[in-house]
């Protein structure tokens, strides 16, 4: 081993086992106290609160107009129609909240306490969380970064444009005690299931997606925007992606439980391009027992998640559901959209607030990942609208006009291209790294984090508004046929 200067890193493949093993006794220990969630509980629902105040207070007259619509459908803006959270939220006294405003808060806050991706564990029981992390937290990043922490050259694109998630593709991917690797290391060798609607175990009682009536389905109903991941076929009771060559085969490969079915390729030294080849000669996986990480899931990115949310659930209705925009059945739904769908595309301000935070594009479960997070919600999680604390109410309609006004991607995109909205976030959020005084992953000054979370909100505050008006928008448009087509 050596000293890379940001933490210990690996600089042979043959890792010890007395490394393995204190690295999974960690790995466990931590993926119990660590939660992934961008920014929390309090943050998440705040954001899209102050977003939807802006377009009614400050908001050019489309905006408020949309705005309108918004409350007319859901009855009210804090009262009317209502929604749960839901999951662990049930006992929180924000639990259900009403109308178009509240509305957004659940939606925003909502993709952490889904239960719709779950685990097959090698030595704990089948779970929808691993050692209390809830999984699904994985389908919240977009994986912008070119390099990693040891200088690697990272392949960031093997099923989309941009990757979600990937251990490999991790920016501290290789430090022995970081949290990338310690995460990866205390999952090991675990499958996803990849049908867990269809799942018959006693344990898919657990299950919980954003609404009834969707029941989505992580793996398949995220595959948009071309998406190529090799799903495989459902399997056993946990309907379990196990197949060869498949994705959600297994986490990472690690020596205690054993390797994966498959072999990636290597790329600038490291394990990355996944799911190339199978192993079946007893020697190769015997000597791959003391090579980990030859394997790995890559998750749908968060972009590919909100396009599901926002075409398939709020602009068709769930009338289609096949990984594309079907404009035919859009059409008449500006009328006829119920208040309570209102929900379905909100979950889009949940990745938005995640593509504000910089390790969930400069994709690290370490670097100050959570400890920016919890320290937002000790700071702006506390505000209270129409006040002016310092530390606390960090809204600005004025500067979140001017980032509104300096958007490329608005209301006139195409129908259904809303996850451009979200990219041109995530892509500001990666360049802010590179600017001095912005960059929370190597400092836990709270100068730096103060400057960089004003900055973030007030951004994604014109992001959410300018992501509402295009989901009124989308609809007007297609009020009839012939405009619906003319994209």
């Amino acid at each position: 081993m050596a000293l890379n200067g940001i933490g210990w890193h690996y600089t042979i493949e043959g890792k010890a086992l007395f490394s393995r093993l204190i690295a999974l006794l960690v790995g466990i220990f931590t993926i119990s106290t660590t939660p992934l969630f961008a920014y929390a509980f309090h943050v998440h629902q705040n954001l899209p609160e102050d977003a939807f105040l802006f377009m009614e207070f400050q908001g050019t007259n489309q905006m408020r107009w949309a705005a309108n619509y918004l409350v007319a459908k859901a009855e009210g803006r804090y009262t009317g129609l209502c929604v749960a959270l839901g999951g662990s939220a049930s006992g929180d006294s924000l639990n259900i909240q009403c109308g178009a405003i509240g509305m957004n808060r659940v939606g925003a806050d909502k993709m952490d306490y889904v239960q719709d991706v779950f685990i097959e564990h090698p030595i704990l029981p089948f779970s929808w969380n691993a050692v209390g992390q809830n999984v699904t937290s994985y389908t919240h990043f977009i994986n912008l970064k070119k390099y990693n922490a040891a200088g690697n050259n990272l392949e960031i694109s093997n099923y989309n444009t941009f990757d979600g998630y990937g251990y490999n593709g991790t920016y501290g991917y290789g430090e022995t005690f970081g949290l990338d690797s310690l995460l990866a290391f205390g999952l090991n060798a675990s499958s996803f299931s990849i049908d867990p609607v269809g799942c018959t175990h006693s344990a898919c009682a657990e299950y919980l997606g954003l609404s009834f009536a969707l029941k989505e389905n992580p793996a398949v109903d995220y595959m948009q925007n071309n998406s190529t991941t090799v799903l495989g076929n459902p399997s056993t009771s946990k309907r379990l992606g196990n197949d060869p060559l498949s994705n959600y085969n297994c986490l990472s490969d690690t020596i205690l439980i054993g390797p994966c079915n498959d072999e990636g390729i290597k790329v600038d030294g490291i394990y990355q391009i996944p799911n190339v080849k199978r192993m079946t000669d007893l020697l190769e996986i015997a000597g791959s027992v003391f090579v980990g990480d030859q394997d790995w899931i890559t998750w749908e990115p968060g972009y590919n998640a909100g396009t599901f949310y926002f075409n398939e659930a709020w602009l068709e209705g769930l009338q289609s559901r096949n990984h594309s925009l079907q404009t035919g059945v859009v059409v008449n739904r500006y009328y006829t959209v119920s208040g309570d769908q209102v929900l379905y595309y909100t979950p889009n301000h949940h990745y938005l607030g995640d593509f504000a935070q910089m390790t969930h594009v400069w994709v690290s479960t370490g670097y100050n990942h959570t400890d920016i997070e919890g320290w937002a919600e000790d700071q702006y999680g506390k505000r209270k609208v129409g006040e002016a604390v310092g530390g606390q109410n960090y809204e600005d309609y004025t500067n979140t006009q001017a980032y509104a006004n300096s958007r490329q991607n608005r209301y006139n995109l195409p129908i259904g291209d809303a996850y451009k909205i979200l990219f041109e976030q995530a892509f500001l959020t990666y360049h802010i790294r590179y600017r001095a005084g912005y960059d929370k992953m190597t400092t836990n000054n709270h100068a730096v984090w103060d400057r960089l979370f004003t900055w973030a909100s007030q951004n994604v505050h014109a992001s959410m508004a300018l992501l509402n008006e295009k989901a009124v928008m989308d609809l007007r448009r297609c009020r009839n046929s012939g405009s619906c087509n003319n994209i």
